[in-house]
């Protein structure tokens, strides 16, 4: 089952819910009211260069690192 992302445009909470098929209703669980927008979500795929950081854009601190010795990438502070 896919996790979606909404707004309420009621009382404007975001939340995610897990959702079963597209004929599933959608509500608030701050006001449940079903005026719910679902947002458009991003995602990240990441293909390790040879520096061991994904991308510049992920980490731009790839060429310097932050001395944790996890190639640059330091997603663990």
């Amino acid at each position: 089952m896919p996790i979606f992302e909404y707004v309420c445009k009621t009382c404007g909470k975001e939340f995610e819910k897990l959702v079963p098929s597209a004929q599933t209703k959608v509500s608030c669980p701050e006001c449940s009211g079903d005026q719910v927008v679902k947002k458009l979500s991003r995602f990240a795929a990441a293909v390790r260069e040879s520096g061991g950081c994904p991308s510049k854009e992920f980490c731009p601190s790839a060429s310097s690192g932050c001395g944790c010795g996890h190639g640059g990438c330091c997603h663990h502070h």
